[in-house]
């Protein structure tokens, strides 16, 4: 999987969320404005191509999903998973 500085980041509900400050290995780093840097493992990622990622949501960080939520207007309760 490439993954390039600058793509854009995608959830799997197909909502841009950010985009990639640098790949490694083993991580992928993802700046969401106004929330700063998430460094989130490779495993993560569902698919790659077009300048872009998309990321799986239920194998992401609490915190990041909470963030996801605020984005798109809705409160996350993590109760609900």
């Amino acid at each position: 999987m490439a993954i390039e500085s600058g793509d854009d980041v995608y959830v799997d509900d197909g909502v841009i969320i950010g985009h990639v400050r640098r790949a490694t290995t083993r991580d992928v780093i993802v700046f969401v404005e106004d929330e700063g840097d998430f460094t989130l493992p490779r495993d993560t990622v569902k698919a790659t191509g077009n300048n872009a990622i998309t990321l799986i949501c239920k194998k992401l960080p609490i915190e990041m999903r909470a963030v996801i939520g605020h984005l798109h207007g809705e409160t996350y309760d993590p109760d609900a998973e």
